[in-house]
């Protein structure tokens, strides 16, 4: 008998099976920046990108008002002036920019620890994108803050919202220093995604875009308490999944797998009937997932491929704004 050498998923939502060898593979940062529209007005008084309801010295045209209760005589407008009965000077108003906070909320469960026979592991997956997440936040003008969570609240990964042009290199240093220290200490198995609620809890009730990363190999009840706890916020679901866990499962023979969540092991038999269905499974699992996720108020999942672009990222988030 041959003994697989890839992985594969529990039918029941706890996570993916992991081979019980793995190695980890980093890369440098290399930041890539990419656009991030939303629909909803900012309520901050931080310069920033986004349109708010505030009237000031924007660009962003509002409306008339009369020149007594916005005496800004530079603004006049004679032609909608003459117009007006009875007659009074009317001024231009304008709406002003803002900033808004945007979010990463990690998941660094066992789960992400999983790693296939590919180079791109989901660690360094993770890392590339929250980096270039920041990145792309800090140089729009709004504020980038991180919570990471599993079992417990790393305090190393915690970052309140920051307007610093160097916080993507500092968040890829520390998400590249938690992976290292973590798989030393034995957190890459026995440890869930619990914490997430709680995580999203910390950012407060004023509205924020939130990137929820995780690989959502969750039981279903902790993705309905993830969503109610993000329901004041705009949540962009990220889904970072390695495709070997499904398509790269030897045909026939023995294989003996871990779930990285429970630490339970156990041994299957690999066959074409029961690789088939496998497959089966998971394509009807993404479905469930990307509906379920969007019947609970976030948009349309966004699925990074290991060979993601940025301009991919930019055209889902301009499609899935309304």
């Amino acid at each position: 008998m041959v003994a697989a050498s890839n992985a594969m998923v529990q039918q029941t939502g706890q996570g993916p099976m992991q081979p019980l060898s793995a190695v980890s593979v980093q890369a440098a940062f290399e930041p890539h920046q990419f656009f991030y529209p939303v629909p909803w007005r900012a309520h901050s008084y931080h310069a920033g990108a986004t349109l708010t309801k505030h009237h000031g010295n924007g660009t962003d045209f509002a409306g008339y008002a009369s020149l007594l209760a916005c005496p800004d005589p530079k603004r006049i407008d004679i032609r909608a002036s003459v117009r007006t009965q009875p007659q009074q000077w009317l001024v231009r108003t304008y709406l002003e920019r803002a900033a808004i906070h945007v979010y990463a909320i990690v998941d660094v469960s066992s789960s992400l620890f999983f790693q296939g026979p590919s180079a791109q592991d989901l660690q360094q997956r993770l890392t590339r994108f929250v980096a270039s997440l920041a990145w792309s936040v800090t140089r729009q003008g709004d504020g980038f803050g991180m919570h990471a969570a599993s079992d417990h609240l790393p305090g190393s990964l915690q970052r309140l919202p920051s307007f610093q042009p160097g916080t993507a290199q500092q968040v890829h240093g520390l998400l590249n220093d938690y992976w290292q220290q973590a798989r030393s200490l034995g957190a890459d198995h026995g440890h869930t995604a619990s914490a997430l609620p709680a995580a999203i809890e910390v950012i407060g009730p004023r509205r924020a875009l939130v990137f929820l990363i995780s690989d959502f190999f969750w039981p279903e009840s902790l993705l309905q308490a993830t969503m109610r706890a993000a329901q004041p916020h705009d949540v962009v679901p990220v889904v970072l999944r390695d495709a070997s866990a499904f398509e790269a499962l030897p045909a026939f023979g023995w294989a003996r797998l871990r779930d990285m969540e429970t630490g339970q092991e156990r041994s299957w038999l690999l066959r074409r009937k029961l690789r088939t269905q496998i497959a089966a499974d998971a394509a009807q699992q993404k479905q469930s997932l990307n509906l379920g996720l969007v019947k609970a108020g976030a948009r349309s999942p966004l699925w990074l491929a290991p060979d993601w672009r940025a301009e991919d990222v930019s055209r889902h988030l301009m499609e899935t704004m309304a």
